[in-house]
């Protein structure tokens, strides 16, 4: 009896000091279908469907979310070492490439509509370096790309932006990080993970960059990595940053960005892949309290290429569930639209029924969203991953 009053007290200790941890699932056991995945690949969801960027076979393919295993089909093909995607409305952008040292300056922002059956693909701006990690706030697109020398060698990397409400313009915002492993945007800031390499023993670090004014800035410090944990891949989702953790067994771990004083704590462990452990990769949430990751496992003689799902519902600092849900009013409309119940300032999007993004910017909970301007018709207002449609009288 004393045994299990003591393991019980041990599992309320954790679910009030916020450690809880919730473990995924396989959801599927063979994303590759032939095909060799390779560095430099991402993942993004548009209309519940997964799309990656497959970087050595030159295309991006979807898979459907709406049951385990289900067929990878092609999207588009005949791609140029494709990298980094970024849904915005119906259109998914991403980044191509070719090598940096034979052709340096030849990589480029391309798009497709993902509405359509057969997408044709736009190319929006050329002459990026080495691209490739991509993020973007409506018309306002972020890539990092990277300089390397004759020998192949990393010099530096540097963040810059792609306007796209006119003619396309780039500014760099920033050119001194090491070497740029992920980055994610959040209300005016991108959060930038960063490997420091020999500097600091090779430790990463987190840092952010405000990009409100669409100017050069520095990078602030955010989170120092001093126990070790060698991020590299992140995800926003719900105020928190997931990051992964570079380790074996490897493990997803989270901060609060709203903590005065941020701390790392254990959020998704127990991959497994028939008794052994995966490699964990990029990761994706898909606005449902679900985080989708990437997995490959090599046994010696071949690589199978898996996908992850940890529903997130069970964390204890944040009971999802009991959240009040978020809504959108008045609709119809002639003025105004508003949104409810939400906890902090919010990117929006607001998309005419063309798939054209007619307004961008950031609100807050019951905050008045001036649309009097509009033409009369059907709209989409998308909150992170959440839509709402709504008439404009």
């Amino acid at each position: 009896m004393k045994l299990k009053i003591t393991l019980i007290a041990v599992l309320l200790l954790n679910l009030f000091c916020g450690q809880a941890q919730v473990t995924p699932t396989l959801f599927h056991n063979n994303l590759s279908n032939g095909v060799q995945f390779a560095d430099g690949m991402d993942m993004e969801i548009y209309n519940n469907e997964l799309y990656i960027s497959i970087t050595s076979a030159g295309k991006i393919v979807k898979v459907s979310l709406s049951a385990p295993n289900s067929p990878v089909v092609d999207v588009v093909t005949g791609l140029t070492y494709p990298t980094g995607l970024k849904v915005v409305g119906n259109e998914l952008y991403f980044l191509q490439r070719n090598n940096a040292v034979i052709a340096p300056g030849s990589g480029k922002l391309s798009k497709i509509n993902a509405s359509l059956a057969n997408p044709t693909v736009v190319d929006l701006y050329s002459g990026l370096m080495y691209p490739i990690e991509i993020d973007a706030n409506g018309t306002n697109v972020y890539v990092s790309e990277a300089f390397i020398d004759s020998n192949e060698d990393l010099i530096n990397m540097q963040i810059s932006l792609i306007n796209l409400s006119g003619a396309p313009i780039k500014t760099v915002l920033n050119n001194q990080f090491y070497s740029i492993d992920d980055f994610e945007f959040k209300d005016n800031f991108l959060y930038v993970t960063e490997w420091s390499g020999a500097e600091v023993n090779g430790a990463t670090n987190i840092l952010k960059l405000d990009v409100t004014t669409g100017t050069p800035t520095a990078a602030i410090a955010y989170y120092n990595d001093a126990p070790g944990d060698f991020f590299y891949k992140g995800e926003i989702y719900n105020n928190y940053i997931y990051l992964n953790r570079d380790s074996s067994p490897q493990v997803i771990k989270r901060i609060d960005l709203n903590s005065a004083t941020p701390t790392a704590s254990l959020a998704v462990s127990g991959f497994d892949f028939n008794g052994n452990n995966p490699d964990i990769g990029e990761m994706i949430a898909d606005g449902n309290n679900n985080l989708y990751f990437f997995g490959d496992y090599y046994n010696g003689t071949t690589t199978t290429y898996l996908l992850y799902k940890a529903n997130l519902n069970s964390l204890a600092t944040q009971d999802f569930e009991k959240s009040p849900k978020v809504a959108l009013y008045p609709n119809p409309t002639s003025d105004f639209i508003s949104f409810s119940n939400l906890e902090d300032s919010s990117e929006y999007q607001i998309i005419s029924i063309d798939g054209k993004v007619v307004k961008t910017g950031n609100t807050n909970a019951d905050e008045k969203i001036n649309i009097s301007h509009f033409t009369t018709g059907v709209y989409t207002a998308r909150l992170g991953y959440k839509s709402f449609k709504f008439v404009k009288k």
